[in-house]
């Protein structure tokens, strides 16, 4: 299980040739095209949930059959914190335009902005992404993404993508 759950980011160099060759071209395909938010968006946290389903699994096989194991839980909600100590770097980007937008910036801040203005100032809005984060015993990769849009509703806004590392590059998992 430990094995299963090493996520590590990504040396640097990896991280923007990946973004580059395999996550860049989907957002052409997008109204957000690409632009992409300063800050990394935080990664799965892997130990965290390690953590959560080891204690779960040593209750339920633990000697004592007298103590009945919970269910495991679902996660708990995806939390939409950024890496404030990484900006994503717009010359190693290609093509990319980084937005700053001091109203996401600004923490738990209750700020009332015009919807007009600003999908005057951003369209259809940009994306949030995570630093790549890369298993070297199962040769998996994933990344977060958040669709920043100006919503209310943060529905169908976050995905991961999972990618394999395959010698002549990443394929999609």
């Amino acid at each position: 299980m430990r094995k299963l759950s090493d996520f590590k980011p990504l040396n640097t160099v990896e991280a923007y040739d990946f973004i580059n060759k395999y996550y860049l071209p989907r957002l052409d395909t997008m109204p957000t095209k690409r632009k992409i938010f300063i800050y990394a968006l935080n990664g799965v946290d892997f130990k965290g949930i390690f953590n959560r389903n080891k204690a779960i699994l040593k209750r339920e096989y633990s000697e004592d059959t007298a103590v009945k194991a919970k269910k495991i839980n679902p996660p708990p909600p995806p939390q939409i914190l950024f890496d404030k100590k990484f900006c994503w770097d717009s010359k190693r980007l290609l093509n990319v335009t980084i937005i700053a937008d001091t109203a996401i910036l600004m923490d738990n801040a209750k700020i009332l902005r015009d919807f007009r203005a600003w999908h005057k100032k951003y369209g259809y809005g940009y994306m949030c992404i995570s630093y790549p984060q890369y298993n070297p015993n199962t040769k998996r990769l994933i990344l977060r993404e958040w669709e920043e849009n100006d919503d209310w509703c943060g529905t169908g806004r976050e995905r991961k993508f999972y990618f394999t590392k395959t010698l002549n590059g990443w394929r999609p998992y």
